[in-house]
């Protein structure tokens, strides 16, 4: 099956340019052209709207993204499928995840993987929960790691447990504490992860019925560190997030305790393509 035409549509979609798409995929730019308004009219429908900016998906093509990306992805399935068979090993995997897993695990799982399958090709995209479930639901990666919170629809591998800790500037007062009271954070000036990047510590605090005096929120997790040890604030983050921060702040667990559970979501495992198969063996075989 040619699935040129679809791929093309998919990666406009990505790059909201004809040009890089057609430097990414290796076309001109009249070949893309060209290619996408065969597509729009064999379905009769604009696709794209285009402006100086660049291309950007109508409400028709935002309508058929995911049945396209499906189609993509279930032919990728097929090939990985049939070379496997063959013991070619050959294929693409696409991973979404925290920063701080791809950072912490995914170097060490990509390792040992590539020793065994060295002509699978790995491509990963970092993000928060929204993205990565959002990832995963219009099939833009195979699997992705992330918390167990809110992955109803999805099937769920848990991985491991991963503490939060209070985040504090090195300050005399928090010096002699071997653990942070939660009820401590209430009206004290707070740093949060932005809602939808970390959501176990907006639900943490929603579940203790705690109310800090937010100040200041961030998408990324080390401008929150980096925040706090400049004495603008104290804030809640996971272990794995804190692991190389230690030194410029200080982390005490929770009183009481509080976690998240991490692992990977998939779509389906009957649906999923041998490599992401084969590498959620790997994943569980180095965090478990």
């Amino acid at each position: 099956m040619d699935l040129s035409k679809y791929i093309i549509f998919l990666e406009v979609a990505k790059q909201n340019s004809l040009s890089k798409a057609a430097k990414r995929l290796g076309y001109t730019q009249s070949g893309i052209s060209h290619t996408l308004k065969r597509l729009e009219n064999e379905m009769d429908l604009n696709l794209f709207y285009r402006n100086r900016n660049g291309a950007f998906l109508t409400n028709a093509g935002k309508e058929i993204y995911p049945y396209i990306s499906q189609i993509v992805q279930c032919q990728e399935n097929l090939n990985q499928t049939v070379q496997s068979l063959h013991n070619l090993h050959q294929g693409t995997l696409n991973i979404g995840t925290y920063s701080s897993i791809s950072r912490e695990w995914l170097p060490h799982i990509i390792q040992k993987f590539k020793k065994d399958y060295p002509s699978i090709k790995i491509h990963f995209k970092e993000g928060g929960n929204e993205d990565i479930l959002g990832w995963i639901e219009h099939r833009q990666v195979d699997l992705g790691f992330l918390s167990s919170y809110h992955n109803q629809g999805f099937e769920w591998i848990p991985l491991k447990d991963d503490p939060l800790l209070a985040v504090l500037p090195m300050e005399d007062c928090y010096l002699d504490h071997t653990a942070f009271p939660l009820n401590e954070f209430n009206q004290q000036t707070f740093i949060i992860s932005a809602r939808g990047t970390d959501i176990d510590i907006h639900r943490t605090l929603e579940i203790y019925d705690i109310h800090p005096d937010i100040q200041y929120s961030a998408k990324d997790d080390y401008t929150i560190v980096s925040m706090v040890a400049c004495g603008l604030g104290i804030s809640i983050l996971p272990k794995l997030v804190l692991d190389h921060y230690n030194s410029s702040v200080l982390t005490l667990p929770l009183e009481p305790y509080a976690q998240r559970q991490l692992g990977i979501a998939i779509a389906s495992s009957d649906m999923a393509s041998p490599a992401a198969l084969k590498f959620i063996e790997y994943a569980k075989e180095y965090v478990v």
